[in-house]
């Protein structure tokens, strides 16, 4: 079980590494939280380009840069996801930010993460994370329709994960 904590984000340096489904998903729910986003790959999705372009003039800055990660990318990050199809580049950047001691997600291997992403609904102020330790999906998915739903009459949106 992980514990629920809410981070003030808004100053910290984020890492993603990949830039396919897992991470557009992952970038689509910090907008908004993060201060800073850097995405490292070699090719971006069309929609991972789409959302970042739609993030100009945001408070939270996206850098895209299209290589391959390089261990020196872990300088001066605060937190590190490794959204990879690669399975060996994904266990590499962990055991990195690991020896360096910054928090990293895996997003293919539960056991390789520091903390867990949850699904999240807003509503108003209020800020509502759900995660059931990155093992059932579709409970959170289910329990996500629930939540939302005890809000349909409030202003909310969900940032789905």
């Amino acid at each position: 079980m992980y514990f629920p904590l809410f981070l003030d984000l808004s100053e910290k340096e984020i890492l993603v590494v990949g830039a396919g489904h897992i991470a557009l998903r992952r970038v689509r729910s910090l907008c908004g939280f993060a201060g800073h986003i850097t995405i490292i790959a070699p090719q971006i999705s069309e929609a991972l380009h789409a959302l970042v372009l739609a993030q100009t003039g945001s408070a939270t800055g996206i850098t895209m840069i299209r290589r391959c990660f390089e261990k020196d990318d872990l300088n001066g990050k605060d937190f590190v996801l490794a959204a990879t199809d690669d399975a060996h580049l994904n266990r590499n950047i962990f055991e990195l930010c690991r020896s360096s001691g910054i928090p990293v997600n895996v997003c293919s291997d539960s056991g390789l993460c520091d903390f867990q992403f949850p699904s999240i609904v807003e509503s108003g102020k209020v800020v509502i994370g759900l995660n059931a330790s990155g093992r059932d999906h579709h409970l959170v998915k289910e329990t996500r329709k629930q939540v939302e739903g005890l809000l349909q009459n409030e202003n909310f949106h969900s940032r789905y994960d």
